[in-house]
């Protein structure tokens, strides 16, 4: 048996290979398959359904079978690395519980404080509550915070508040507000329906992980509202980073592609680190580490999409 090390590389070339193939196939029926065209019988292109429908399952089985490895390697990865590091994980409306979880336990496998959880609402990211939300945080801005003033939009100026609030000075690790300014903004925007949290919970932090989920614009009635939802999450994350905050952003493969939110993320080569394919153990594994990567001074892109840089970042060397 190998050791620990190698079959951690081991699984996280495995599991990120499976996740593109499996991606490859998924997307796979999308082709011509017309009868008649090319020449092809009907039964040709039966056949050939029928392998890719073998193919897909195949690759599903073995990725199940990658990812409840990795699910156990990555405690043992993480384990550590964020000793004493306050870190607070937001969720997006369109976040996964069971993503979000599995981020917090890993974070909890690495030692970091526990600086709270917080959960955007549809409403946050809504067309029809944009003045409100724009105005809320105006009127409650922590003493001392800067609102952009050329980005005057509900996104960006959310995100620069809530940082202001939630976050700790990146050099002197001395919380941004006080106690009183950073509860009135939170209790503003909970009271208001944009957020929810549990009182008690909320300390300030020196890195934050927003895990999102693989909302993309689509071609529906409901598109325009999608787009929005897309477009004000990314400026919201930027207005966040403003704030020179330590930050992660996952979310599932199909935001990487598609005018989605990571897609839109990574293009605009913001100094977020981002994760795709979050919904998978080796990807949840990448999102601690990269918040290691961030507190260090760097800065990634990973998962399994065609625009990740690779699948996690560096493995901690004393593995």
């Amino acid at each position: 048996m190998g050791s620990p090390k190698s079959l951690i590389v081991t699984g996280l070339g495995f599991g990120a290979a499976i996740g593109i193939a499996l991606g490859t196939l998924v997307i796979a029926p999308n082709m011509d398959s017309t009868p008649g065209r090319g020449g092809e019988s009907n039964d040709e292109v039966r056949e050939k359904y029928s392998k890719l429908v073998l193919d897909h399952n195949i690759a599903k089985a073995q990725l199940d079978s990658a990812d409840s490895v990795m699910g156990d390697l990555g405690r043992y990865v993480v384990d550590g690395t964020l000793v004493q590091r306050p870190v607070m994980v937001l969720s997006m409306p369109d976040a996964n519980d069971a993503d979000v979880t599995a981020v917090k336990d890993l974070l909890g496998s690495a030692d970091s404080t526990d600086a709270g959880s917080i959960k955007l609402t549809e409403k946050f990211l809504a067309q029809e509550s944009a003045d409100k939300l724009l105005s809320l945080v105006t009127t409650t801005l922590p003493a001392g915070a800067k609102l952009d003033k050329k980005k005057i939009d509900a996104g960006t100026h959310a995100g620069q508040a809530l940082a202001a609030g939630l976050m700790m000075d990146a050099k002197t690790t001395q919380p941004l507000a006080t106690v009183d300014d950073r509860a009135t903004l939170l209790r503003a925007l909970r009271d208001a329906g944009y957020i929810d949290y549990k009182d008690g919970t909320i300390l300030p932090a020196q890195a934050v992980v927003i895990v999102g989920g693989g909302l993309t614009p689509g071609e529906d009635e409901e598109s325009p509202g999608k787009k929005y939802a897309i477009d004000t999450t990314v400026k919201f994350l930027e207005g966040f980073e403003s704030a020179d905050a330590a930050m992660v952003y996952a979310g599932r493969v199909q935001s990487a592609g598609d005018g989605g939110v990571l897609e839109k993320l990574r293009a605009a080569k913001t100094g977020i680190s981002t994760v795709d394919s979050i919904d998978h153990p080796v990807s949840q594994m990448a999102s601690v580490l990269a918040v290691k990567e961030q507190l260090d001074g760097g800065r990634g892109v990973y998962g399994s999409a065609a625009n990740a840089e690779g699948a996690a970042p560096a493995l901690p060397k004393d593995l």
